[in-house]
């Protein structure tokens, strides 16, 4: 009996031993509002991320929207998230509020942080208190057979030409004396201005509305809702698109299933005033973390570090149809897919006009809604503009 006794005391003794020895993981929450489609690809992140390093596990909370998420994310109730995953125009307000994390002291650490070649490496600009991590921006689709009866080769390379295909371009289908296919078509969304606007003058912005403002009034253009805008590209009634570049791989899936009725060319965006370099404006999320936990906190900077590595930044633009905001990246996806293909001419353009309205001096986006229902309105340009620039 007292031998049975001093066996059981030494399993007990040792499967405690085996317990203790086993640490249960540590757990981060992280919140996001993106779509499915782009939850998927990163709830298939962090899972990587996971198995690299068993010792955390990421646990996702998905919010309908970016309001949803930032009113929760405000509520001093609330305990929050770890780490979350924000509109970037949402950066300046969460930090000066304190509600994100400082990164100077992982951002400088010798062994973790980021050397001055990760730093120079980036495409997008960081803050103090979140990285770039996911990027859309805008360029210029065409269907070209259409572009080439309105007498060009290629997508135009100034606006000069996208007058010109725009009302060529414009057909009355009808024959009530109105155009009702447009030659340029573009999403009614305030984040296409905000890209053409990034640090330029009065004359180039106001060179900007009044382009806009012509082809709204002659009818050869429209400004309406991005699904809607996308639809009607596909459908026909354009010539010309101004849309983000995730939507490339919308219309890459159409051709393989035959449904693209055209044949597709690209562009990048022409400057407003024709001087300047072509564009590719940017938008999109940061990582930040917003756990006042030491500890937790120096976790999820491992996972934010992680997330910026440019073999990671590839792969999640892959599988987010997103730009990547590291430039080794977008040399690795150019040199992958091939400099010739449409995808690697998108990111070739990426990596020579990429452009970012630094945080401090976005513009409202209030103010910018209330410049497009302006120009759909038959506003003059020149009270748009004063609108756009006013105090």
């Amino acid at each position: 009996m007292h031998l049975r006794r001093w066996w059981w005391g030494i399993l007990v003794l040792g499967l405690t031993a085996c317990t203790s020895a086993v640490k249960p993981p540590r757990l981060l929450v992280l919140w996001h509002a993106l779509d499915p489609e782009r939850g998927v690809a990163l709830a298939r992140l962090t899972e990587a991320y996971m198995a690299e390093h068993p010792e955390v596990a990421i646990y996702i909370e998905a919010f309908p929207g970016p309001r949803e998420l930032l009113n929760r994310l405000q509520r001093p109730s609330e305990r929050g998230p770890d780490l979350v995953l924000i509109p970037t125009e949402a950066v300046p307000e969460l930090w000066e509020s304190g509600r994100l994390a400082p990164l100077s002291r992982w951002l400088e650490d010798p062994q973790h942080g980021l050397s001055a070649e990760d730093r120079e490496d980036l495409l997008a600009p960081m803050a103090p208190g979140s990285i770039p991590f996911l990027r859309d921006g805008w360029i210029m689709y065409a269907d070209g057979e259409r572009l080439m009866e309105s007498g060009f080769e290629q997508p135009p390379s100034d606006w000069t030409g996208i007058r010109q295909v725009c009302l060529r371009g414009a057909l009355d289908l009808n024959g009530d004396g109105r155009p009702d296919t447009a030659g340029w078509i573009a999403p009614r969304d305030g984040r296409m201005l905000q890209g053409w606007l990034i640090e330029r003058s009065v004359d180039e912005a106001g060179g900007l509305i009044e382009g806009l403002e012509f082809m709204l009034r002659v009818g050869c253009g429209r400004l309406v809702e991005p699904r809607a805008a996308l639809r009607a590209f596909l459908d026909g009634e354009t010539v010309l698109l101004f849309g983000p570049t995730r939507w490339l791989s919308t219309l890459e899936r159409e051709a393989e299933a035959g449904r693209l009725r055209f044949r597709l060319v690209l562009a990048p965006l022409p400057s407003p005033s024709g001087r300047m370099a072509p564009l590719i404006p940017g938008w999109g999320w940061d990582l930040a973390i917003t756990t006042r936990d030491p500890a937790q906190q120096t976790v999820a900077w491992s996972f934010l570090r992680w997330a910026l590595e440019p073999e990671i930044q590839a792969r999640w633009a892959q599988e987010a149809h997103a730009l990547p905001v590291r430039r080794s990246a977008g040399m690795q996806l150019r040199q992958m897919v091939g400099p010739e293909t449409m995808r690697g001419m998108m990111w070739g353009w990426v990596l020579e006009g990429y452009l970012e309205e630094p945080l401090l001096s976005r513009w409202d986006s209030q103010r910018l809604e209330e410049v497009m229902g302006l120009l759909e309105s038959g506003a003059d340009a020149r009270m748009i503009l004063e609108r756009l620039r006013a105090p």
